[in-house]
């Protein structure tokens, strides 16, 4: 390939890598991606020598002026973009550049187009960067990064005058043929790809250098953030239910000081909701007070004077990575008591939720400490309690028409004598005597709570957790219904539980006198969300996911203590992060070790000819191997299918020339050699005797020399005969 061929094609995967960054990243419009894919594919096809494409260009030219309108309205539509339609400027920009891309694809004359391109690429790469920080965008980089290295080096390498690219290649029909000095040799392509290794090498000693303060404005795609429900000031009953099936990850969440040996099901904890009026949930507590500064970046519920109570369980350090949310609700496992993390402020409602002052536009890492409330001796024990009315008011009201709920709990407890027992009984039943289902259709119901409790006996988490609060709250004990998510999946690559939206889930808090909040959970225990994935495609998952996570935390948001931390773990776990990486990739292989196994076990058994006919296979197969390294035969074939090809537009065209002689009164014989006919030519039509030589030297060093013409070469020759049959004309 020539210097000229590989810089066209080079500069269009160049703009093809920044587009496909761009479509990935930003929320493109289908028309626009449609029509930016179609003209890179249309010039990419043409470049390598479609002919049906290359001569619809030719006879469907477009002048200079055309292209400046083109790129005025496209400058115009640029505002009416930013003002009406998109209302931002970068989607607005965005969608301009591809515009510009577009008109300079088809417009690639001088070699300033070439530049012009470069730096449309260039911005929309930029662009890309900015709007996303996930994991895809690497390759992506990095096939720009070595396209951008072999464009610029090309670029150089074919220096020229501004004039059109390859036009100076065919001034003059004495050259020499192209030699190895302007044509791709491998030790030119071992250089381009040293020098892009060594660019990305440079790329990396900046990147570990300078560490990241911001991971971008934009890059959530605009901001737009992941949409869940269940965590507003009000929710009605059956919100939860469609979010289920979402599989979209939300959260992950380390636990450094449980061993992996002990993890089960987690609950993390969103927002707590105090008075239902029968279709939904409501927190009239919803008041936000700002968190104290216990240190920098520290917020604490508690006082920072107040001495930590004895009867609290041991502290649960959590570290959280959170999704970008429409919600400002900060999670974490009840109940939180301190929150770090990069906040100017933190805030609490009097249900002890965490928020921020609004939803992030990106990614957010911090870390929480927890203490659950266990239940205390003393709440084991008959006792008489009253609360004071404001207490009661919020977490022993029911709504209307619930007599018969009242009477199934009254029921249900009439045996026990204490409150736990009460609230374990309720629990029991629920779980024992109904179905989980997220197929039940209790939202459209006129009274949904009962219908699942007497009819349906279906549901999902919200249904039994409704129905067991209003249940605590008939027989005398607070109680309130919270939001969040039930963690079960833990990824054991990288010791975490990977939060999907499918994890969303509510349960009960009930007060004990003594105890304080307590969870409960009257849930069925089996799976909410049970899938057909096979258990190798699980674990694949889960390694793609841990690298996501290395990824957000090593690059979109380094920093030198994050640099230590990743530094010393894997120092500490390679060993056993490459055992389990072991152990899943059995399991993929798991199906050919099994029928390896099968033919291992026939041979043991005796069956001798099964043996010569898999030595026999097994030997035809490694002579194959080794005769087609040792004599490449594509190699034969794949140079005369390109001399084939080479060859057969220059006859094209020299048939054409003596047709068009022909027709003039100039007929050559059979017997006539081309350049013996060149002298007739020069006798009887001087003035077409140069665009006849032209094609005739053409056709002679490919047809005869077997010497491959560029494609500049060819378009010269056409560029004759055309003059040539203009002549005839004149």
């Amino acid at each position: 390939m020539s210097f000229d061929q590989a810089l066209q094609l080079t500069s269009i995967l160049l703009a093809s890598a920044s587009f496909i960054g761009l479509a990935f990243g930003a929320s493109l419009p289908e028309w626009l991606t449609l029509l930016t894919g179609l003209a890179l594919i249309l010039v990419l096809l043409r470049t390598l020598g479609l002919k049906s494409i290359d001569r619809v260009a030719r006879y469907v030219p477009l002048s200079t002026t055309t292209w400046n309108i083109l790129v005025v309205i496209g400058f115009l539509g640029f505002w009416v973009d930013i003002l009406w339609i998109s209302g931002d400027l970068l989607p607005a920009g965005v969608h301009f550049l591809l515009i510009l891309m577009v008109i300079k694809l088809f417009n690639l004359q001088l070699r300033r187009d070439y530049l012009h391109l470069y730096a449309i690429s260039l911005m929309a790469i930029l662009a890309s960067a900015s709007l996303t920080t996930d994991l895809w965008y690497l390759p992506i980089f990095l096939a720009y990064l070595l396209t951008g290295v072999w464009t610029l080096l090309l670029f150089q390498l074919t220096k020229k005058s501004e004039e059109p690219l390859g036009a100076a290649t065919a001034t003059s029909l004495s050259h020499e043929p192209p030699d190895s000095h302007s044509r791709v040799t491998p030790e030119l392509f071992w250089l381009a790809n040293g020098l892009a290794l060594a660019a990305f090498g440079l790329t990396l000693v900046i990147f570990f250098t300078i560490p990241r303060v911001s991971a971008g404005f934009y890059q959530k795609g605009y901001g737009e953030n992941i949409r869940t429900s269940g965590f507003s000031d009000t929710v009605n009953l059956g919100a939860i239910g469609p979010i289920k099936r979402d599989p979209s990850v939300v959260m992950r969440v380390e636990l450094p000081d449980r061993p992996a040996h002990e993890v089960g099901r987690f609950n993390i904890r969103g927002v707590a909701f105090d008075q239902y009026d029968g279709r939904s949930w409501t927190n009239r507590l919803s008041h936000r007070r700002v968190l104290s500064e216990y240190t920098s970046g520290t917020f604490t519920l508690r006082h920072r004077q107040s001495p930590v109570p004895s009867h609290l369980g041991p502290a649960l350090r959590q570290n959280i990575l959170l999704e970008s949310l429409d919600t400002p609700v900060l999670f974490a496992a009840p109940f939180a008591e301190t929150v770090s993390g990069k906040f100017l402020t933190v805030q609490s409602d009097q249900t002890g939720a965490l928020y921020l002052p609004f939803p992030s536009s990106s990614r957010i890492e911090y870390s929480a400490v927890s203490r659950s409330n266990p239940v205390l001796p003393a709440d084991l024990q008959p006792q008489s309690v009253s609360y004071p009315e404001s207490f009661a008011m919020h977490f022993l009201q029911t709504p209307v028409h619930s007599e018969r709920i009242g009477a199934l709990a009254h029921e249900i407890v009439r045996t026990k004598r204490t409150t736990y027992d009460k609230a374990i009984a309720i629990q029991e039943y629920l779980s024992r005597n109904f179905r989980y289902s997220l197929d039940a259709p209790l939202a459209e119901q006129a009274h949904p709570l009962e219908e699942f409790l007497f009819t349906r006996k279906t549901g999902y988490c919200e249904h039994y957790a409704t129905a067991m609060v209003i249940m605590l709250r008939t027989v005398g004990i607070p109680a309130r219904l919270v939001t969040g998510f039930l963690a079960t999946e833990w990824n054991e690559y990288g010791n975490y539980y990977m939060v999907k939206q499918q994890d969303a889930h509510a349960w009960v808090e009930a007060h004990l006198p003594h105890s304080g909040w307590v969870m409960l959970d009257p849930t069925p225990a089996t799976s909410e969300n049970v899938g057909s994935v096979s258990p190798a495609w699980q674990a694949l998952g889960r390694m793609m996911d841990s690298l996501r996570l290395r990824w957000s935390r090593f690059f979109v948001q380094y920093s030198a203590a994050d640099q230590l931390a990743v530094v010393r773990e894997l120092k500490a776990g390679s060993a056993s992060v490459r055992n389990r990486a072991w152990d899943s990739l059995t399991m993929i292989l798991n199906p050919l070790a099994m029928t390896l196994g099968r033919v291992a076990r026939y041979i043991a058994e005796g069956n001798l000819r099964l043996l010569g006919e898999f030595l026999a296979l097994t030997l035809i197969g490694l002579s194959t191997l080794v005769w087609l390294a040792w004599k490449r035969p594509w190699i034969r074939g794949i140079e005369s299918k390109r001399a084939a090809r080479e060859e057969q537009p220059i006859t094209y065209l020299y048939k054409r020339m003596i047709h068009c002689l022909a027709r003039r009164g100039i007929s050559k014989e059979a017997s006539t050699p081309p350049l013996e006919f060149i002298r007739i030519i020069h006798e009887q039509r001087n003035d077409a005797s140069s665009a006849v030589a032209v094609i005739t030297e053409l056709y002679c060093r490919a047809r005869f020399g077997r010497i491959p013409l560029t494609k500049e070469e060819l378009r010269f020759a056409q560029d004759n005969l055309r003059q040539l049959m203009m002549l005839g004309r004149a």
